[in-house]
C-alpha cells in the first residue's frame, strides 16, 4: 500500500548516491548510500544497480510501494539565468495579480528560449521599489516603480529524462527536481547529511517565500497492481 505521510528522496551526486525515506516528523526511517567515482558516467549503470538493490528492499521491508520520488541532483548541466523585470504601478497591493502574470510570462519566455532545459527553481533575489531594496515585496505601497531581479535554475531535459526512464522501471514517478547546490544553501546543519532531504522538502512546501513554485507536472507511471503483488509475494 502507499503511505502519503512518507516521502522519498534520491540524492544524486557525481560520487555519491543516497536513497532516503522520511516521515511526517522529518525523521529518517530508511537510508542507503553508495560512494563511487563514476556514478553519472557509463550510461547510469551504477544508478540502475543501486536502485535494483534498494528499491525492492525498501518496499518489502515497510510493506509499501514508492509511487513518486524527489530528486536532489548535483550536475554540471545545471545552468543559471539571471534577468530583471521593471514595472510601473500605482499601487502594488492592487497590482499583485498583474505581477504574477508577468512572472509567468517571463518563465514561459525563458524556457522557450532554452528549449533543451527544464526549470528547477525560479527565485526572486530582490525587489527595488523607487530606489529602496526589499527582500520581499512590500504589502502596501503607493510607489510607482518596481525593479525585480529574478534567477532561474534549470537542468538539461535529457538528464531528467534519463532519470525518469530509469525510475519508470519501478513504476516510480519523479515528483520534483531540485538543485543540490540550491538546497544546500538552505541546509540548517551542513555537517549532517540527513538535513539535505529535510531542507529540500521544506523548500518544496514553500519555505523560501521568494521562490515561485509553479506546479510541475511529471508523467505518472502505471503498474501499481503489478508492484503491489511483487511486494507481498
Amino acid at each position: 500500500m502507499a503511505d502519503n505521510k512518507k516521502k522519498f528522496f534520491l540524492i544524486i551526486k557525481p560520487n555519491d548516491l543516497v536513497l532516503k525515506g522520511i516521515n511526517e516528523n522529518y525523521q529518517t526511517f530508511f537510508k542507503e548510500e553508495l560512494f563511487n567515482e563514476n556514478i553519472l558516467e557509463n550510461n547510469f549503470n551504477i544508478l540502475k544497480i543501486f536502485l535494483d538493490e534498494n528499491i525492492f528492499k525498501l518496499e518489502k521491508k515497510y510493506k509499501l510501494y514508492v509511487e513518486d520520488i524527489n530528486l536532489i541532483i548535483e550536475h554540471k548541466n545545471f545552468i543559471t539565468i539571471n534577468l530583471s523585470l521593471i514595472k510601473n504601478f500605482q499601487n502594488l497591493l492592487i497590482q499583485k495579480d498583474i505581477l504574477k502574470n508577468d512572472l509567468s510570462n517571463i518563465k514561459y519566455s525563458v524556457l522557450k528560449s532554452n528549449a533543451d532545459y527544464q526549470l528547477a527553481h525560479m527565485i526572486i533575489n530582490r525587489y527595488i521599489v523607487d530606489g529602496n531594496e526589499f527582500l520581499i515585496l512590500p504589502e502596501q505601497s503607493n510607489k510607482k516603480n518596481i525593479f525585480i531581479e529574478i534567477k532561474f535554475i534549470c537542468l538539461a531535459k535529457n538528464i531528467i529524462n534519463n532519470f525518469q526512464t530509469i525510475l519508470s522501471k519501478y513504476q516510480i514517478s519523479v515528483q520534483n527536481v531540485s538543485s543540490y547546490e540550491y538546497v544546500k544553501s538552505f541546509d540548517t546543519d551542513p555537517d549532517k547529511k540527513d538535513c539535505i532531504s529535510v531542507s529540500a522538502d521544506k523548500l518544496i512546501q514553500g519555505y523560501n517565500s521568494n521562490e515561485i513554485n509553479f506546479i510541475k507536472k511529471y508523467p505518472r507511471n502505471s503498474g501499481l497492481f503489478e508492484k503491489f503483488f511483487r511486494i507481498f509475494n
